[in-house]
């Protein structure tokens, strides 16, 4: 029986044919792309993780309330857990295979081709998560088995300097997100087993793609460009674009559409809590937006890793929850949270007007 929305509920629970993914190279290659992030006096280190974890501790009821979600404010089953890079790829890898466990990954194999195998995948994930880790501020982990709070205090510190700004609201500015994301999952506690479905459903129609196809896409990729224009399809970043044909392409814009939602849901409601807390919000909000719309060999770059595609989450979530909210307010908005089927389709993020007729705001 599918899942409304169209994911199978009982392919989460039929372990898929994965491949094996050596985990312990995963983190070691990861770790060692880290870089070495910004210096500081222990004094400042001292001062940034006790300042991090006072600002996550103050702000869930604040987030609550401003969102008008249900009684999720308490602290007492809160892990806050300030991290440097190096830890957080860490976690990361944890947090990866607690998903890839649940789906069926298997047992290091026996075969040294294989093993061999599972340590070039190895390489992949693991140089993704090294490289992310430069760039993350904060992340809330609802996945693994004692969800928590990740916040990484070398690139929080990076970019405070960078943009020259006010170190202590930038913090509790930080926070607001994480915490937000906090809120959605405690509101809504099917959504892990949801998303970690449609991550079966990606998974599973990858695995019906072969090597010819995939070369296919990615010569008349190349043949046209990078895909860029006015009339370009909507995209997932540059890798998973050509990594996906048409029944990946498929489950990919479902994941993305509840992604979209949750980076979008969290912006907003940031900017609606901080006034309460954070005097110089403007200032963070404007040099935070020039810093994600920066070009340059980086935004090349975060192209091929999908960070563009994240971006685009931010902002198209973001406009979605906004309109919502004009139609049929915060009540009209947090349907979202009441079940599978409410979540908005990605076509849904340009129609808001049309999500609420589906749902019935």
């Amino acid at each position: 029986m599918d899942r409304p929305g169209g994911v199978g509920r009982d392919r989460l629970w039929v372990p898929l044919m994965l491949d094996w993914i050596d985990r312990a190279a995963v983190e070691t290659i990861g770790r060692g792309l880290t870089g070495p992030g910004p210096h500081a006096t222990k004094a400042e280190r001292d001062e940034l993780v006790a300042e991090l974890h006072h600002a996550a501790a103050s702000v869930p009821e604040l987030i609550a309330r401003t969102a008008e979600l249900p009684a999720t404010a308490g602290t007492d089953d809160l892990r806050v857990l300030v991290v440097d890079r190096r830890r957080w790829v860490q976690a990361n890898t944890r947090m990866s295979f607690s998903i890839l466990d649940r789906l069926g990954h298997p047992a290091a194999p026996r075969h040294l081709a294989d093993r061999a195998a599972g340590g070039a995948r190895a390489v992949q994930l693991g140089g993704v998560l090294g490289l992310v880790s430069r760039r993350v501020l904060g992340q809330y982990d609802p996945f693994s088995p004692r969800p928590g709070l990740l916040l990484v205090a070398q690139n929080v510190l990076e970019v405070e300097r960078a943009l020259k700004l006010d170190p202590s609201d930038f913090r509790v500015w930080v926070c607001l997100h994480e915490q937000t994301h906090r809120a959605q999952f405690l509101t809504a506690p099917w959504l892990v087993d949801h998303v970690v479905g449609l991550v079966a459903d990606v998974l599973d129609a990858e695995g019906q793609e072969n090597l010819s196809a995939v070369l296919q896409r990615v010569r008349g990729r190349l043949a046209r460009g990078d895909g860029a224009g006015a009339n370009a399809e909507p995209s997932n970043g540059l890798v998973l674009d050509l990594a996906s044909g048409p029944e990946a392409r498929r489950a990919i814009d479902q994941l993305t559409a509840v992604m979209s939602l949750l980076e979008g849901h969290a912006d907003v409601m940031m900017d609606l809590a901080a006034p309460e807390v954070i005097g110089t919000l403007a200032q963070i909000r404007a040099r935070f937006e020039a810093r994600r719309g920066a070009t340059g060999a980086g935004a090349r770059f975060g192209r091929l890793l999908g960070l563009d595609a994240k971006l685009a989450q931010y902002r198209d979530g973001a406009a979605f929850c906004r309109a919502v909210i004009h139609e049929a307010g915060l009540p009209g908005l947090n349907l979202v949270w009441q079940q599978p089927r409410n979540l908005p389709r990605r076509h849904e993020l340009d129609d808001p007007r049309g999500w609420l007729r589906r749902v019935g705001g």
